[in-house]
């Protein structure tokens, strides 16, 4: 111990030949006037990597240097050491030993650290080195929600749930409602863990994914699946029949799809959950779609619209009448748009009436119509109906067919003006995908007043965003013309904030058509969609969906790679 105290970071790594005084001065220069780590900053000027920092330090302590997938932490050595100063300290307490309690840490030279795990454990420590990434794995699977589902799994496998058992046990509960404290079953907790785990990591779906001898759960987080947890075989059934329960779908039923829904209050927040099964050959797969009302994005200004593509369809949605079209694929923010459209445009002067399936998020002061077809409503028929009740502005979630488009293409003649989604991948694509439904030309001409494609890419996450100049290959996407400009790109080098990903929310990127004169002679000639898409970019300046997120790369919102990930070069 009395050698740690003597020594420091910087003295450690430059008697191992790690980094010269120069860079050591550099760093410490930054340091006093920016604040932080010194191995962080060490780090983030490219002075050492990580592991070449840590396994020197490792060296020089003589303490073993961990890689925490190798290590099977002890139960009773993650009690000597709560949470907060896991956390706090970035340790991870790993076992008991001739009555020391072993940490493993990414920084061994903090001695406060040290000096609070011995007094709050009452135990003489001994420390070993590992990365912050591997110790901040181990606290989330150790402590917190994660240590909860393992947990629940452990008491499930306790108590060896079979098929026949939990069916029958599930079957008797009489409230489907998932609120804390109405039920204490392993089970139970279980699927309120599994949410919270998601709610916390910021997920929008849960995958439960039954393998060949294993059960994979993974969140979607910010559009990328993520493996959460991998639950004993074993726990399967009961797992699923319970969410099963919850959404009142037949749990007997594992032959066939099945779709229902659940409310749940959770950590204070109120949310929905669409969930859908789907047989495969290993078992149910099933994924729920977490709907947070608290994260509901309605200002067009916040999606990532911005400059002449939000002046453009902001003038579209002040036309008195005429279709405009929202486009791309599924999970690619359409309905978010459409809601923030409605949310623009809305005032007490105007009857605004919409038919969705299903009604994600209630909106104030719109009257939302959800379809159903065991009742006879369908997008075709719940369209006629709200025509009846006067609107001003009608809301279709999804055109689908050549019924619904052809009863929204005449509300649009006959004065109203309607939004609605379609699934192509360009705003020109759109045209052609109405023709292929059947709707004649002269109609789309007449009717159709601006097309919105659209894609979400991740953000850059703020607290580990970092400057850098771009090599030749990505000056090219940028600038296919080349370009004598100095070009500074911006990247997340990966922190707790962002789970190591770099990322950390995401954005829209756009594509803006407006049906000119020009492009209705277009239409009306039955013009391929790349053809109206070369006139509008001669016209009216069309800015494709790459074009768009390419400008996102250079105001540092988003990077290169994130754009190639969901565009094409």
């Amino acid at each position: 111990m009395a050698i740690r105290e003597k020594l420091r970071l910087g003295d450690v790594l430059i008697q191992a030949g790690a980094i010269d005084q120069d860079q050591l001065g550099k760093a410490l220069a930054y340091q006093k006037q920016n604040g932080g780590q010194l191995g962080e900053i060490l780090i983030k000027m490219r002075f050492i990597s990580e592991e070449r920092m840590l396994s020197n330090l490792a060296a020089q302590l003589r303490i073993p240097f961990l890689d925490m997938q190798d290590v099977k932490i002890e139960a009773e050595a993650v009690t000597k050491v709560n949470q907060a100063v896991a956390e706090r300290h970035n340790l991870m307490p790993i076992a008991i030993k001739d009555g020391l309690l072993h940490i493993a840490m990414a920084n061994p030279l903090n001695i406060f650290a040290i000096d609070e795990v011995t007094i709050q454990s009452g135990m003489d420590v001994e420390t070993a080195v590992a990365s912050q990434e591997d110790i901040d794995r181990a606290i989330q699977e150790h402590y917190g929600v994660a240590a909860s589902i393992n947990a629940a799994m452990k008491s499930l496998g306790a108590l060896d749930v079979k098929k026949e058992e939990s069916q029958a046990a599930l079957e008797g509960e009489t409230a489907p409602a998932l609120e804390e404290g109405t039920a204490d079953t392993p089970v139970a907790k279980l699927v309120e863990m599994v949410l919270k785990q998601a709610l916390d990591d910021g997920a929008s779906d849960i995958h439960i994914e039954p393998e060949e001898g294993d059960l994979a759960i993974r969140y979607r987080i910010d559009g990328v699946l993520f493996k959460a947890t991998s639950p004993p075989k074993g726990v399967e059934s009961a797992l699923i029949s319970r969410i099963k329960v919850l959404a009142n779908m037949d749990i007997s039923e594992t032959r066939a799809p099945q779709d229902g829904g659940f409310s749940a209050k959770l950590g204070g927040k109120e949310i929905e959950l669409r969930v859908s099964t789907c047989p495969t050959i290993y078992g149910e797969n099933v994924v729920l779609r977490i709907l947070d009302k608290s994260k509901l994005n309605v200002d067009l200004k916040d999606s990532g619209l911005m400059g002449s593509s939000l002046e453009k369809f902001s003038t579209l949605l002040n036309k008195p009448y005429g279709v405009i079209l929202v486009t791309g694929p599924t999970g690619s923010g359409k309905t978010t748009t459409l809601y923030g459209s409605l949310s623009a445009i809305n005032d007490d002067r105007k009857n605004i009436k919409t038919i969705e399936d299903p009604v994600e998020y209630r909106l104030p002061g719109i009257r939302q119509t959800q379809v159903n077809s065991k009742a006879g409503v369908t997008f075709a028929t719940g369209l006629r109906s709200l025509m009846r009740q006067d609107p001003d502005i009608i809301m279709v979630g999804e055109i689908r067919d050549g019924e619904t488009s052809e009863i929204a293409i005449q509300a649009a003649l006959t004065g109203h003006l309607v939004l609605s989604t379609l699934h192509t991948n360009d705003t020109a694509g759109a045209i052609s995908r109405l023709s292929d439904l059947g709707v004649e030309p002269f109609l789309l001409a007449s009717s159709i007043v601006g097309v919105l494609a659209q894609r979400l890419v991740r953000k850059i996450c703020k607290t580990c965003k970092i400057s850098y100049e771009p090599d030749r290959s990505e000056v090219a996407q940028l600038y296919p013309r080349g370009t004598d400009k100095k070009i500074t790109l911006f990247k997340g080098e990966g922190c707790k904030a962002c789970k190591r990903s770099g990322y950390a929310g995401r954005m829209g990127v756009f594509e803006v058509l407006v049906i000119t004169d020009e492009i209705r002679e277009l239409i009306l000639k039955e013009a391929a969609p790349m053809t109206i898409r070369q006139i509008a970019q001669k016209t009216q300046g069309l800015k494709t969906i790459r074009q768009d997120a390419l400008s996102k790369v250079l105001g540092g919102y988003t990077t290169i790679e994130e754009v190639n990930r969901v565009t094409f070069a």
